[in-house]
């Protein structure tokens, strides 16, 4: 390992996503920042009120994956 490697979660958590990842990624249809959710597995777009989901650490950004915000 050279230390640029993503920590594995501790058993039972939910996969972490990288940070590096999460600073480049934006909103699809915004083109805006993004805020992650570490307890519900989610990248927040407040522009578009959508919620991206992550699964097994990586996220789903289609906005038909897409959860609405408020629900």
């Amino acid at each position: 390992m050279t230390g640029d490697e993503p920590v594995p979660p501790a058993s039972g958590s939910p996969p972490r996503v990288d940070p590096r990842l999460l600073e480049v990624l934006v909103c699809p249809l915004t083109k805006g920042r993004l805020d992650y959710d570490a307890e519900r597995q989610e990248l927040i777009s407040r522009g578009a009120g959508l919620a991206y989901p992550i699964r097994d650490g990586i996220p789903i950004m289609l906005p038909d994956e897409a959860r609405p915000l408020g629900d």
